[in-house]
């Protein structure tokens, strides 16, 4: 069995604002956007391994309140091969301090990001990024969502660690 990757945090792409924890207002989450892969490099089978992918989700509250998360879901094959192993889920936006993050270690399939208020971010777009820790940058991204015209403002960015 491959060991677990150092527990180091990772720097994602932007800068850390404060982390601003909506909730979950008990809604249903939907999927917007398009997931993005994450791969690490696993020196045993000298191939990039799938470790799983990241996607954005969102809960319409009422009220024109919407909150945004991260969700990520670990690959099976990583949880087992790679116990231990740590990654760090962000809901993020390139116009605001606002940001949910969450790590979680492979000891549980999925892993959420905290949850924020889309209108924290002027135009309301948010983005899902998930990073290993241990790897700088090596990140995976999921469409750039934009709630105003629900439409991508981007592809998703495969990370590779």
């Amino acid at each position: 069995m491959a060991a677990g990757l150092t527990l180091v945090a990772a720097g994602l792409v932007g800068t850390a604002g404060t982390a601003h924890a909506d909730g979950d207002c008990g809604a249903a989450w939907n999927n917007v956007g398009s997931p993005a892969n994450l791969y690490h490099y696993d020196n045993t089978i000298s191939q990039y391994a799938y470790a799983g992918q990241v996607e954005q989700e969102y809960q319409n509250c009422g009220g024109g309140v919407v909150n945004a998360r991260a969700h990520f879901q670990w690959s099976s094959w990583f949880q087992y091969e790679y116990s231990n192993s740590a990654v760090e889920v962000r809901i993020y936006a390139t116009n605001s301090s606002d940001q949910g993050a969450e790590e979680g270690l492979t000891n549980r399939k999925d892993v959420y990001s905290d949850a924020v208020e889309i209108h924290h971010a002027t135009p309301d777009a948010w983005q899902a990024q998930a990073s290993l820790y241990g790897c700088n940058p090596g990140y995976a991204a999921g469409t750039y969502w934009y709630y105003g015209t629900g439409s991508d403002w981007g592809t998703p960015s495969t990370g590779y660690c």
